[in-house]
């Protein structure tokens, strides 16, 4: 048995979980009967308009196999956040076509408000260990300071070619040459087996010579098919 805040990212993100919620289900009796067997909660998740880490309710139950009641409404029971269940015990849950077809729409519905670069984002795997467990968007990413690498948050707002692209989410404790809020762009590598990040350009005005470094590097790479995605198809 895992906690959420043991799982990945990814393993879970617009998935099928089923929560241990205990008395958290009596937060829904606004949309269906609670009864006091009901402390198991089928969920899926989102990133709110906020960036916060949501999950959606479909149905509740009295064990882990039993939790389709209130599943054939169409509306969502209610709403966790990740606060509140971050800690709960959970299993991962393959869907079945009645999970699918109430839950689909409302993950549409949701991802509407984001662009489709920045969606992309949310489901690649080799960020999961940099991400905020709060707020998903933000990552660890690696800038130079002083000959020193120090890893600041950087909220992803998307990509460009090669770069994930993104803003420095808080304000610096030491002048590092950039501010909160700059833009940031970052390339991927791997150190001790892991993915990591590092901030190759960033700043609100670059250099003319760093902005034609930049461009080179997404031109020779937008020729090879490659973006941060990976291999991109074109016509």
């Amino acid at each position: 048995m895992m906690k959420i805040s043991e799982f990945a990212f990814t393993e879970y993100y617009h998935q099928y979980i089923t929560i241990e919620a205990d008395d958290l289900t009596e937060n829904l009796k606004d949309m269906i009967k609670v009864t006091e067997d009901d402390c198991y909660a089928l969920c899926s998740s989102y990133l709110a308009q906020d960036g916060l880490l949501m999950f959606n309710v479909l149905s509740i139950g009295s064990s882990w196999e039993r939790c389709t009641k209130g599943l054939r409404k169409n509306a969502m029971l209610g709403y966790f956040s990740i606060e509140e269940v971050c800690e709960k015990e959970a299993r991962i849950v393959d869907p079945d076509a009645r999970m699918i077809e109430k839950n689909k729409p409302f993950l549409e519905q949701m991802d509407e408000m984001f662009d489709d670069d920045l969606l992309k984002t949310r489901s690649d795997a080799r960020l999961d260990s940099l991400r905020d467990l709060f707020y998903p968007d933000i990552v660890l990413a690696g800038i130079v300071s002083d000959s020193t690498l120090m890893e600041y948050d950087m909220c992803i707002t998307g990509v460009k070619g090669p770069f994930l692209a993104g803003t420095l989410e808080q304000e610096p404790e030491t002048d590092i040459g950039i501010h909160l809020d700059a833009p940031m762009y970052a390339l991927p590598y791997v150190y001790d087996g892991n993915c990591r990040l590092f901030v190759l350009f960033a700043g609100e005005d670059l250099s003319e010579d760093e902005q034609n470094a930049m461009n080179k590097i997404i031109t020779e790479m937008d020729k090879a098919g490659f973006d941060f995605n990976g291999l991109s198809i074109k016509n």
